[in-house]
């Protein structure tokens, strides 16, 4: 790890790294508008040099975080599931020659720094031109639920829309540059925007990779685009209960239609329509004491089995149980918060637990019982593993979220003003395009995943790790081969 050092310290005068090319007592605050003009959030700027602890001199900037940056074990974490192993799928060969690229330019640039050779800008001017390979694509901040453990309660129904031709033209220039699979996740309902079968179709004519998280309440809209899903697509329903009465309790869904059961009645058409879809049933677990948006939530540990019981009666391909996440209150994060609930940990987990091997008792060939990674590290106490990132979070040129509230780097930090890296079109043009992804680079340097990230269970924590020690061996690219081509571009 390199010392600390003089920001000024080259020989013509100028500073050693200007990460932005700003000068941040200058740089106005960054608004995002309502399509009226109505400023409706504000976000902080792209940099924020304050957090480095710069000197009084304005010209000054901060040392980039790869000189903080210290070896660590890349040792597969032995938790995770094939679904989260990003590196295996950063691997496969679509896509490999897109993490060389990137991992070469990154050595290089930290070369050049450390010779006082190049500033981030001029690093800038050769870097990769690739998009992400998976965003996550909120298509609107609309829902029809009130859900009471719902994370992004704050940013829903905010009226804040994209232009739905930008939209398509955004998804047009990141496929073409490099993007393979997208998850239309919320913010709000995906399937409440007016636009939604249009997107869906927009993409799959691409070859794109779907798929789609919903509350199930409009299923008439995943049946509408049934037809040209495919199978390695799926279609994930929130439902997390096992009874009409904890559903209702829970969603607060605005119909009175609107039950578990009813819900569920719509899967076996769409499988009958296409039997290679894959559709899930998603249940978040809730436990004594959970709280989120200063209330308390429903317990639903007692209906796990009943859950799964409904999932494979009405031909869902399986159950995915997840625990309980409330956002962090220093940073907005979304974490694992068990902070509260220490003293009965162990007898939930062992509740969770017996559900769970009871669950599996209806496994077979057609339905089967999955345990997030999430849930098996909070269970076997290695939770805390996860939460110990690099200083630079590279996953963040891999895969974002574009959202109409803007681009952000990172699910966790969805509308986090720190994590901005663009506005909601901005990658609507070859130009704005190719400044996102350079504030993307920016912001790998400045986003200190170390400090925003330590209370997050972090499912790309082994991929971080990974690419962080091929920047600092950038030799082992030489016996770096291609994973088996498995399919599967959703990180």
């Amino acid at each position: 790890m390199r010392c600390r050092r003089d920001c000024t310290d080259r020989r013509d005068g100028t500073p050693a790294a200007n990460l932005s090319g700003y000068r941040p007592v200058t740089r106005p605050m960054e608004k995002i508008h309502s399509e009226s003009g109505e400023v409706l959030i504000k976000v902080s700027p792209l940099i924020n040099y304050s957090k480095f602890g710069l000197r009084s001199n304005p010209d000054t900037v901060a040392q980039p975080l790869h000189v903080k940056s210290t070896e660590h074990s890349v040792e597969k974490q032995t938790e995770l599931s094939p679904l989260h192993d990003f590196m295996g799928k950063l691997r496969q060969p679509e896509v490999l020659e897109n993490l060389k690229e990137y991992v070469r330019w990154q050595a290089q640039w930290r070369e050049g720094y450390a010779a006082d050779a190049v500033t981030f800008e001029q690093a800038l001017e050769n870097a990769p031109q690739h998009a992400p390979v998976s965003i996550n694509l909120d298509v609107t901040t609309a829902c029809n639920y009130r859900c009471d453990h719902c994370v992004d309660m704050d940013i829903l129904n905010k009226n804040i829309n994209y232009e739905h031709e930008s939209l398509k033209d955004s998804l047009t220039q990141l496929v073409e540059n490099g993007l393979r699979s997208v998850i239309i996740i919320g913010g709000g309902e995906p399937t409440a925007y007016k636009g939604f079968e249009d997107v869906v179709r927009h993409l799959k004519a691409m070859d794109v990779q779907i798929g789609v998280v919903t509350n199930g309440s409009m299923m008439r809209k995943i049946e509408a685009v049934a037809d040209v899903l495919q199978k390695k697509d799926w279609v994930r329903l929130s439902l997390d209960s096992g009874t009409n009465e904890t559903f209702r309790a829970m969603h607060k869904p605005g119909s009175k239609k609107c039950t578990l059961e009813w819900i569920c009645e719509h899967i076996p058409p769409i499988k009958r329509l296409n039997p290679e879809l894959m559709i899930g049933f998603s249940y978040i677990i809730v436990w004594k004491d959970c709280e989120t948006n200063d209330t308390g939530i429903i317990e639903n540990v007692d209906e796990m089995v009943t859950a799964a019981r409904l999932a494979k009666q009405h031909r869902f391909d399986y159950i995915s149980y997840k625990p309980f996440l409330t956002r962090s209150e220093l940073n907005n994060a979304e974490i694992v918060g068990i902070e509260k609930q220490q003293e009965h940990v162990a007898s939930t987990m062992t509740k969770i637990r017996n559900a769970i091997s009871e669950a599996q008792k209806l496994e077979d060939e057609n339905f089967a019982v999955v345990e997030s990674t999430n849930l098996r590290v909070l269970e076997n106490g290695t939770y805390m593993n996860y939460s110990q990132q690099p200083h630079n979070c590279h996953m963040q040129y891999f895969r974002q979220v574009v959202s109409p509230l803007g681009i952000f780097n990172c699910p966790v930090y969805r509308h986090v003003p720190q994590a901005l890296l663009g506005g909601k079109h901005g990658y609507a043009t070859p130009d704005s395009f190719q400044a996102t992804q350079r504030n993307t680079l920016r912001l790998i340097e400045t986003f200190d995943a170390t400090e925003e990230c330590k209370d997050v269970t972090c499912l790309y924590n082994h991929a971080n790790w990974f690419i962080e020690d091929l920047i600092n061996h950038p030799e082992k690219l030489d016996q770096l081969d291609s994973s088996f081509d498995r399919a599967d571009y959703f990180l």
